[in-house]
């Protein structure tokens, strides 16, 4: 059988049809470890449901305690790797069906995951299934590598290469093709100020550090009588913001609920413009971090962008949560520096997270020039990587 004829058959396609339903049915959103169980319950239940999946199509799957599993077809020493991960970022609000339920509309596949990055390891599982079941030898063993924490900070694969041999070449189907050849580095910081304003008890909102916030709420203490506005429900002494969410790498389509409730705030009395909520104010209504100072564009990665995920009250005050994707030559310390700057006036006090190196490789590597060519190939277009 040949892959276009295994690929289209009505009953392979009802099956990765079915095994995706099972996967995306998963919450595999990473949380606080649990047992044994580092990224939380749900994550683990995504990769028991993949070893699963394999094994009923006879391939050999490695745990490795829970952080990330391997799907193993052939028995070289020498590994080509598919990276995948099950985790993905909280469903969020705005969705017109169950975020965890596969739904097929107009040859649309809707659900969480489906296509970061759910949907890539069924495809990748079918692509091992087919080389399997036609009897396909290759001279290397496919490593199918699935990981839980990419959408939080990659420490599954950290702990994969403490285990076992990197393979000599790897490639994700976690990006669009052509070939994705370079990414923005990642940092993640936090900063707080001062006490909150005497009218507000509380200000929560957001729900992951890399996505713009759909979501959020202040408790207040005030006489005034507070109108309700576009984005705005006030109940009480709660007052709740309503935005758009979006996944930090591309904010440019979200709506930040923290600016909303800021914004309102400070309209309303209950802030001083000329305060930290001013800073902050201006600093989540714009994904460019040109409020922080650090904005920068570069001609093979485009922009900078900064996207304030989450705020919170700690011990009555306010900590902010930045989420930035800046350009690989600018080290992260040069960017949380400046920050620090910028903040300081407002007696804001920058903690450094999670940081990820970005990387780029040259479009004319014998690497990258295998896939482009196999893409060329199989689909029968030019295509160039970006």
């Amino acid at each position: 059988m040949t892959s276009r004829e295994f690929f289209s058959n009505d009953k392979i396609r009802a099956q990765a049809l079915s095994d995706l339903a099972e996967i995306i049915s998963i919450p595999s959103v990473a949380s606080s470890p649990d047992g044994i169980y580092p990224y939380g319950r749900e994550c683990a239940i995504a990769l028991d449901k993949a070893k699963e999946l394999a094994e009923k199509y006879g391939f050999a799957v490695e745990n490795h305690d829970y952080r990330c599993m391997s799907v193993l077809y052939g028995d070289s020493e020498k590994e080509v790797g598919i990276v995948c991960h099950l985790d993905v970022v909280p469903a969020g609000d705005g969705w017109s069906v169950d975020p965890f339920t596969l739904t097929v509309s107009d040859n649309l596949l809707i659900g969480r995951g489906t296509h970061d990055d759910k949907g890539p390891f069924i495809q990748s599982l079918y692509v091992l299934r087919y080389l399997k079941e036609n009897n396909i030898k290759l001279p290397f063993t496919v490593r199918l590598i699935l990981g839980s924490d990419e959408e939080v900070g990659c420490t599954d694969l950290d702990y994969f290469v403490s285990v076992r041999k990197p393979p000599m070449f790897s490639f994700t189907p976690d990006s669009e093709f052509p070939v994705c050849i370079g990414e923005k580095s990642i940092l993640a910081l936090s900063v707080e100020f001062g006490k909150l304003p005497a009218g507000i008890k509380e200000i929560k909102g957001g729900t992951v550090s890399n996505a713009v916030p759909g979501s959020d709420y202040a408790i207040v203490e005030t006489d005034k009588v507070l109108p309700e506005a576009d984005g705005i429900t006030v109940n009480g002494n709660r007052i709740e913001a309503k935005g758009k969410s979006a996944h930090a790498a591309m904010p440019e389509g979200g709506v930040s609920a923290i600016n909303v409730l800021i914004s309102y705030l400070i309209k309303n009395g209950l802030a001083d413009k000329d305060g930290y909520f001013g800073l902050l104010e201006k600093a989540t209504s714009e994904y460019l971090g040109k409020t922080l100072g650090i904005d920068e564009t570069d001609k093979d990665f485009g922009y900078l962008t900064c996207v304030g995920g989450i705020i919170s009250t700690v011990n009555g005050s306010v900590v902010q949560d930045f989420n930035i994707r800046h350009i690989p030559s600018t080290s992260y310390e040069e960017i949380a520096k400046t920050i620090e700057k910028t903040v300081a006036p407002y007696g804001g006090r920058v903690t450094v997270g999670m940081q990820s190196e970005g990387y780029f490789v040259n479009g004319d590597d014998a690497k990258i020039k295998a896939l482009t060519s196999a893409y060329e190939r199989v689909i029968g277009e030019k295509c160039e990587p970006y």
